[in-house]
C-alpha cells in the first residue's frame, strides 16, 4: 500500500493548507507520539527552518505530543543537526526520534514534517504507514503537555570543528536565507569570505538564492574573483558549488573529490553509492580507481539502507546530497563543504584545481502536471521510452520519475552524444505531455 501524506522526504506542502493547517499538525503530533512510544521511544528532538510558519507548525505539533514523549527543542537549527543530535542521545541510553520542520529546498509559502528514528536516518516507511494511521484515527488529540527542555547547536557545530582558510582564498557562501545561516558563520574561518543569503530570513529562504538558484552565488563569486562558491539549500543537507568561472559543481563532482582525497591519503573507500541519476562519468572514473559503485532510487533514505547493506560510508546525488557515515548519520550540506574545503587544501596548489572527471552529456526536464497519474497508464511516453531504446541501445540511458515533493514529471537522459540527449528529450517531453493531458 502506497503513503498517502508521506513524499520521499516526510510530509510537505503549503503551509498551513492541509495537510498542515495547525489543527492537523496537532493531529501530527499525537500520531507520531503514538508510534514513537510503540517503537520504545520516549524523547523527540524538535527544530526548524527560519520560515515564517515554522514557529506555529512547531508549537501545534508539540502540544499533540502531550505527555507521550519528553520534547527537547533545538530551535532554529539545520536539519542535520537534529539527525546528528537524535543519534547522539540514542547513543547516550535514551531512544529519540527527531523531527525538522521544513520544506528544504522549496520556497516561503511551503513547509513540511521530516522524521528521524534513533539512528538518526529518516523514518522507515512501515514507520511512516503507521503514523499516517494514527493520524486519520485523530481526531482530538490530547493537548495537555510538560513544558519542553531546549538544546543549542553547540555541540554539534563543535563536532564539525570548521575550517581555516589560507589568507588569500576567495570564498563566497550563499546560506539561502535559511537554516544554515548563522551556523555557517562560526565554522568558516579565515580567507576572503563574502556572504549571500543571510541573514536567516523566513519571508526570503530559496527566494533567488540558495543552491537551487545558483544565478547569484556565480555572479558574485566572478565578481569577487574568488576562487570557489558554496550554495547551501534553506534546511541545510546539501550544497552545490560553483568554481573561479562560475561552473556549477554538483554532487557527482564532489563525491569524485572526496574518493579523490581518500585515496591519496591510502584509506580507499570500499565502494560509494550513488543513483539512478548520476552521471555515467562518475561511474566510469570510479571504474578506472577501482572503487566499486552501485546505484539507488533517488532518495538519500535508498544511499543509507543500500550503505547499511554493504557496510560503505560514502554516498552522493548530483543534487547536493552527500552522505559521509564518518561524519553523521545523514546528508549535511556544512559537513560536505567543510571536507570539500579540506579536500582542496591538501591538494598541491598547482594541481588543486585539475581533479573534476569529464561527465557524459546529461539533461533533466521537468514536466508539471495537473496532478500525478500512474506511469504504467502513461502509454505515449511508454512507447517513446521504447522506441529510444531501440534506437540507440546501451549508448543512451533514461529515467523517468515523479518528484517526490511536488506534482513534476522528472525526465533524465544521459548519453556520450548530446544531439542523443537533445533528441531523445524533445521525444520524451512530447509524449510526456500528451499523456497528462498537456499539449
Amino acid at each position: 500500500m502506497s503513503l498517502h501524506y508521506f513524499g520521499t522526504d516526510g510530509i510537505r506542502g503549503v503551509a498551513l493548507q492541509p495537510p498542515l493547517t495547525l489543527e492537523e499538525t496537532t493531529c501530527w503530533g499525537a500520531a507520531w507520539a503514538q508510534v514513537a512510544r510503540a517503537n520504545g521511544v520516549r524523547r523527540l528532538v524538535v527544530g526548524w527552518d527560519p520560515r515564517t510558519s515554522s514557529g506555529p507548525l512547531a508549537e501545534a505539533f508539540v502540544l499533540g505530543v502531550g505527555l507521550g514523549l519528553k520534547v527537547s527543542l533545538l530551535g532554529m537549527a539545520p536539519t542535520p543537526a537534529v539527525a546528528w543530535t537524535v543519534a547522539r542521545l540514542s547513543a547516550e541510553g535514551q531512544k529519540t526520534w527527531g523531527l525538522m520542520i521544513s520544506a528544504s529546498h522549496n520556497p516561503p509559502e511551503d513547509n513540511g514534517l521530516k522524521g528521524f528514528n534513533e539512528l538518526g536516518e529518516k523514518l522507515e516507511e512501515d514507520q511512516e504507514h503507521a503514523i499516517e494511521a494514527a493520524f486519520e484515527a485523530t481526531s482530538e488529540p490530547t493537548t495537555v503537555s510538560a513544558p519542553p527542555d531546549h538544546l543549542d547547536l553547540a555541540p554539534y557545530l563543535a563536532h564539525l570543528g570548521g575550517v581555516e582558510l589560507p589568507a588569500d582564498f576567495g570564498l563566497v557562501i550563499d546560506c539561502a536565507h535559511g537554516a544554515t545561516a548563522e551556523a555557517a558563520r562560526e565554522l568558516f574561518r579565515g580567507g576572503r569570505l563574502h556572504w549571500l543569503g543571510v541573514p536567516a530570513d523566513g519571508r526570503r529562504i530559496n527566494v533567488g538564492v540558495g543552491s537551487t538558484h545558483l544565478d547569484a552565488l556565480k555572479a558574485a563569486v566572478v565578481a569577487q574573483g574568488a576562487h570557489l562558491g558554496v550554495a547551501f539549500d534553506g534546511d541545510g543537507d546539501r550544497c552545490l558549488l560553483v568554481d573561479a568561472t562560475g561552473r556549477e559543481i554538483d554532487g557527482d563532482q564532489m563525491l569524485w573529490l572526496l574518493v579523490q582525497d581518500r585515496l591519496a591519503s591510502g584509506d580507499a573507500p570500499p565502494g560509494v553509492v550513488g543513483t539512478l541519476m548520476s552521471n555515467g562519468g562518475l561511474e566510469q572514473a570510479l571504474g578506472e580507481a577501482s572503487v566499486p559503485f552501485v546505484r539507488t532510487a533517488v532518495g538519500d533514505k535508498h544511499l543509507l539502507r543500500e550503505m547499511g547493506k554493504r557496510g560503505w560510508d560514502l554516498a552522493a546525488e548530483a543534487s547536493g546530497h552527500v552522505i559521509q557515515k564518518r561524519v553523521g548519520p545523514s546528508g549535511d550540506g556544512l559537513a560536505t563543504a567543510l571536507a570539500i574545503l579540506q579536500a582542496l587544501l591538501h591538494r598541491p596548489e598547482a594541481t588543486r584545481w585539475n581533479w573534476t572527471f569529464q561527465p557524459w552529456p546529461q539533461r533533466l526536464v521537468n514536466v508539471k502536471a495537473h496532478a500525478r497519474k500512474d506511469l504504467k497508464g502513461c502509454t505515449a511516453l511508454g512507447e517513446a521510452m521504447r522506441a529510444v531504446d531501440v534506437r540507440w541501445g546501451h549508448g543512451i540511458r533514461q529515467v523517468v520519475r515523479w518528484s517526490g515533493t511536488e506534482p513534476k514529471l522528472r525526465l533524465m537522459v544521459e548519453a556520450r552524444e548530446a544531439a542523443w540527449v537533445d533528441q531523445a528529450l524533445t521525444e520524451l517531453e512530447a509524449a510526456a505531455r500528451r499523456d497528462l493531458d498537456l499539449a
